[in-house]
């Protein structure tokens, strides 16, 4: 069911039965050069487009919207801080707890993202609910080594080119040509670096340790939508198994 289709009367009566309320959560920046602006949000709102059948849950309209201030050098990336995402999402859970909801799931599709979750699912557990998040390309990664992915790179350009192939131009690709702060500092991630064998946090803009807006273990050029569609499977599979088990919460 999706929320956005109800009627008011429709979600009175569905807000009865206890539903789990799904939403989906992305941003709005860059992927590389090659692949779309919205593939944080475009990919948890296919998932739930996949689960909209099951039997008591409701799915949200996405939040396209996210926290992303080190890749505001890249056309097109917007940033709503941390604080703005927070009230986006205290205003949803706010207010559909006072209507009687009280299971959220977020599916989330951007790391930086999390903070700003964590905080408003520790407000719904404090006010008697409870809000879980999962990191899509995250778990496909645990479950799976052939999904293992970075910012951009083969994981998530090939799972664009599964959902919306005309979104993903592969003949953009540019080598991710890290860039190193030192000889002996190296760049690991597009925030991170790597010294003596340890990690150190670099929060600065992404253009400084990856000029070409993607990070990650393997090169999107080599992207497919076979990749991208065997990840969606296991990533929708996933989450209807978790949906499951999430209606035995005792709250």
């Amino acid at each position: 069911m999706y929320l956005s289709k109800m009627t008011t009367t429709d979600a009175r009566q569905a807000f009865e039965k206890d539903p789990i309320v799904v939403i989906p959560v992305g941003s709005t920046e860059v992927h590389g050069t090659q692949s779309a602006l919205g593939t944080d949000s475009m990919v948890p709102s296919w998932i739930c487009d996949q689960i909209a059948d099951m039997e008591n849950v409701i799915i949200l309209p996405a939040v396209p919207y996210g926290v992303c201030p080190t890749h505001l050098s890249f056309a097109g990336s917007i940033d709503i801080g941390y604080e703005g995402l927070y009230l986006v999402l205290h205003g949803i859970t706010d207010s559909l707890m006072k209507q009687g909801i009280r299971r959220f799931l977020v599916i989330n599709g951007h790391g930086g993202n999390n903070p700003s979750i964590d905080r408003a699912s520790m407000e719904v557990y404090h006010n008697g609910g409870v809000l879980a998040c999962i990191d899509w390309w995250s778990v496909v990664g645990q479950l799976d080594e052939r999904f293992r992915g970075g910012h951009g790179d083969i994981l998530e350009t090939s799972v664009m080119m599964a959902i919306c192939p005309e979104s993903v131009k592969l003949e953009y690709c540019q080598p991710m040509n890290p860039q190193n702060p030192t000889e002996e500092v190296k760049a690991s991630y597009l925030q991170s670096a790597s010294y003596r064998g340890a990690t150190v946090r670099l929060y600065r803009d992404s253009k400084e340790l990856g000029p070409s807006g993607w990070y990650g273990p393997f090169d999107p050029k080599d992207s497919t939508p076979e990749l991208g569609q065997a990840a969606l499977d296991a990533a929708v599979d996933f989450v209807r198994g978790f949906l499951d088990e999430f209606r035995k919460f005792t709250i």
